[in-house]
């Protein structure tokens, strides 16, 4: 289900056509490869994890691309679920999530149990003659909340305040149909998850949307579909601006699996290697042709948004829903227990207390410490508050009862005792 965006900027022509777009001188098999996540496009630093990446879909037909962010939370596009003014507010108990690579056979399928669309889309769907004009806004976003957590799935992560660079590779995924650069359709249906990359070509922290008030306005994140050749670049130096997307330039050279976006890949995510994680930066909300050389995908930008995505999001998102009761297990930091309140009970650091929710950088406090701050990218070296200073964690030798660390300022371990 696309979204024709009917602003007084560039049209958003034939999205209801469009359709994965990949280069005529690569296989498609190497795209079903990407997204089955197979050979040599295992998870690790050059591929994400696409077992998080599912189909939105409904009693009445609708589908869209959506991403688990965690074990409750699946985050798609909003026209999905609803795409003018004259659709009713979609009832939760019509939707579903289902995950798999292949759609037809899915590995399981989750029940909703509420939707929430950002507001941002839904104060904008009576402009534009009741279709509105969101999609260009960067709030085309939406959360679908499970019924029944997801336990035995590592969610994504996504990007929560850092500037994506121009030119960076994204991974896109999504169940749309098929179709090759040059020729356009050759598939109407399809049920697998495909996969593909290109480099984000405009970044877009708030829209320059004049007259609009700052709570409808979002980010957006633009690639374009360059071919073999060269010739196509939409988002060059020389090319008309794309609605917000504003001027800039771009590489007219496509990446080895280059690709783009189409009807059923809408609300899917574009994965960004950043902070030491992939991370989701972004979710389709548009595109400007038929999935063919020149296209245009316009994503929202999830940093954008990352107050509202904060509020609707329960604390330690990534981390994996481990037995009978409420361990987590963050592939960083350890397992833990996750108590009422902010404290939380350490297998190897004992008792803590954590403010806020950020689970891959945070504050925490233990006793014996005292304050001390640590992150993905640098645990188990923490930083001291009260001495100042990096120490070291040693995660081998300690326990819930006493905790070794390194102090460096003293060249020698310490042991602290409960």
């Amino acid at each position: 289900m696309a979204f024709v965006t009917a602003c007084s900027f560039f049209k958003a022509e034939g999205e209801q056509f469009r359709r994965i777009g990949w280069r005529d001188d690569v296989s498609i098999g190497r795209h079903q490869q990407m997204g089955s996540n197979s050979g040599e496009f295992s998870p690790g630093k050059d591929f994400p994890d696409l077992s998080p990446v599912g189909v939105v879909h409904s009693k009445n037909g609708s589908i869209g691309t959506g991403t688990l962010i965690s074990p409750t939370l699946v985050v798609t596009a909003a026209h999905v679920l609803r795409g003018s003014k004259r659709a009713p507010v979609p009832n939760a108990s019509n939707w579903f999530f289902s995950l798999g690579y292949d759609y037809e056979n899915p590995t399981s399928v989750h029940s909703v149990s509420e939707v929430i669309i950002h507001p941002g889309w839904t104060q904008r769907l009576p402009y534009e003659n009741g279709v509105g004009d969101g999609d260009v806004l960067g709030v085309d976003l939406a959360l679908l909340r499970l019924r029944e957590p997801i336990s035995n799935l590592v969610a994504a992560r996504w990007n929560t305040g850092s500037r994506e660079s121009l030119g960076s590779r994204v991974i896109m995924a999504g169940y749309g149909s098929l179709a090759q650069g040059s020729q356009g359709v050759t598939e109407e249906d399809n049920y697998l998850r495909l996969a593909g990359e290109n480099s984000i070509d405009r970044v877009v922290e708030t829209v320059d949307a004049p007259g609009v008030p700052l709570s409808f306005r979002g980010g957006l994140l633009g690639v374009d579909f360059d071919d073999p050749q060269g010739f196509y670049n939409s988002l060059g130096a020389h090319s008309s601006p794309v609605d917000y997307l504003g001027s800039g330039t771009s590489s007219s050279i496509p990446l080895t699996y280059e690709a783009t976006t189409a009807q059923g890949d809408s609300g899917g995510p574009a994965f960004l290697f950043l902070d030491g994680a992939w991370r989701v930066v972004g979710t389709v909300s548009y595109g400007t042709k038929k999935s063919k050389y020149g296209d245009v995908t316009v994503y929202s930008r999830l940093a954008s948004q990352s107050s509202w995505l904060l509020t609707n999001l329960e604390r330690w998102s990534p981390a994996l829903r481990i037995g009978s009761g409420e361990w987590l297990n963050l592939d960083w930091f350890g397992a833990f227990l996750d108590l009422d309140g902010e404290w939380i009970f350490h297998s190897k650091l004992g008792w803590l207390f954590v403010s806020g929710n950020q689970p891959d950088e945070f504050w925490a406090w233990r006793k014996g410490v005292g304050w001390f701050w640590t992150g993905l990218l640098h645990f188990p070296f923490v930083y001291a508050d009260q001495k100042n200073e990096w120490i070291y964690f040693s995660r081998d030798s300690s326990n819930p009862n006493t905790l070794f660390f390194f102090d460096y300022s003293k060249g020698e371990w310490e042991k602290v005792v409960d």
